[in-house]
């Protein structure tokens, strides 16, 4: 896997470093908070308020593009890990809190809020940096070798929260996602990044002296990218559905399998199986990027299908269920990283962090309402429904793009 990512760079490999221990970190973080939230008050309603909370950070990501933009990146990856280890630590007192329940969820969202925030800046520097680091012809095979390795991690990652917060405690649990964030914090530090290639300077075209027009430049230099904005926008209106599915998933899992927070850590278990599938394909395979739209077609088709097909397994099915999880991310998987690669390759390093950021705001934009929506239906029509309505979002949208890829 390493001959991949150059043994010579060492920069590529403390970035991955950092990443992975940033992503345990992040994992572990939020499945204390979502677990908390679960047994703690029992509600649909409280618990949709974190996927309210966090997708409504990820819609607003791109006011902070001009910041990844502007700022040397390791330095707003030491400060930003430094602040996620002292959330952690505020976290894990706050789940004392026995009394004053109402004050408690507020606190813990507001916690929860600073710390996605922090995710929605680091996660962006991965992509600025990498096409600094490494050739375009090598993109798809390490970014597809970064994909890789979360979705291996993922495999021991989700049953070892599950496990972590049903055997030991949350607050063990959120204590050890500090940790996590501490050692990343090492590798970031190490980091050996040029100001150059990074950081703008006054002759460049994609800076000027003021903030909001700096974010406006970002807009404008995406816009022009006409493939790009046409394969984001559907995507926003199907990601509506993929906020109703998550705040069902907890559910639909206890409903399927078992009681236990462990059925919820395998069935994202299965999932992060089928990502890391895809992930490993998609190095071996060789796509036009001419023709993504086509591969959108086949993936959202054939995940969707998958999604729809969930809630009709039997009981008594339950390795059934998880193939399907399986399949569902793994076209998934395969869709994302190609265009992934397609941004990076298509735009500077200098307004990467912009781009990047509207993105996932554009995408990001409607889950809020899709996660507000979710408890409803969760509450008032159970978490089949919430499930069974992102796979059949997934195909519509697949038929989109099949009919616009005709006209053309």
């Amino acid at each position: 896997m390493f001959n991949l990512i150059e043994k010579e760079n060492v920069n590529v490999r403390r970035l991955l470093a950092g990443r992975v221990l940033t992503n345990i970190a992040d994992s572990l973080f939020y499945m204390a908070i979502l677990w908390f939230f679960k047994v703690r008050f029992h509600s649909p309603l409280i618990l949709s308020l974190i996927f309210v909370a966090d997708s409504s950070i990820e819609m607003l990501s791109f006011v902070f593009g001009p910041l990844i933009d502007r700022v040397y990146i390791k330095k707003l990856l030491k400060l930003v890990t430094l602040v996620q280890i002292v959330d952690s630590v505020i976290a894990a007192l706050l789940f004392q809190i026995k009394l004053w329940q109402d004050l408690t969820i507020w606190l813990l969202l507001g916690i929860y809020v600073i710390s996605t925030i922090g995710s929605t800046l680091i996660y962006p520097a991965e992509e600025k940096i990498l096409p600094v680091i490494i050739s375009k012809a090598k993109l798809t095979k390490v970014n597809g070798v970064f994909q890789m390795t979360y979705k291996t991690l993922d495999l021991f990652l989700n049953a070892a929260a599950t496990l972590l917060i049903t055997w030991v405690s949350l607050d063990s649990t959120i204590i050890i996602s500090a940790v996590f964030f501490a050692s990343a914090l090492a590798f970031y530090t190490r980091l050996i990044l040029s100001r150059k290639l990074l950081l703008s300077n006054k002759s460049n075209e994609y800076f000027t002296e003021n903030y909001w027009q700096d974010l406006l430049k970002g807009w404008q230099t995406l816009k022009q990218e006409g493939k790009i904005a046409r394969l984001i926008m559907p995507f926003a209106v199907t990601n509506l559905f993929y906020g109703i599915s998550s705040v069902g998933l907890p559910y639909f899992a206890t409903e399927h399998l078992t009681k236990s927070a462990i059925s919820y850590g395998g069935l994202e278990l299965a999932s992060s199986i089928g990502g890391l599938v895809g992930s490993v394909l998609v190095q071996r395979l060789t796509f036009d990027k001419s023709k993504i739209e086509r591969l959108v077609v086949i993936c959202l088709t054939l995940s969707g299908l998958a999604i729809v097909l969930e809630p009709a397994v039997p009981k008594e099915m339950p390795f059934l269920l998880l193939i399907l999880f399986f399949t569902s991310e793994l076209w998934i998987v395969m869709m994302n990283i190609n265009f992934e690669v397609l941004v990076q390759e298509s735009f500077s390093p200098h307004i990467l962090g912009r781009v990047e950021t509207i993105n996932e705001s554009i995408l990001s934009s409607m889950i809020p309402i899709g996660s507000f929506l979710g408890g409803l239906i969760v509450a008032h029509f159970g978490a089949d429904w919430a499930i069974a309505l992102e796979g059949i979002a997934q195909i519509l949208t697949a038929g989109y793009y099949f009919v616009i890829g005709k006209k053309k």
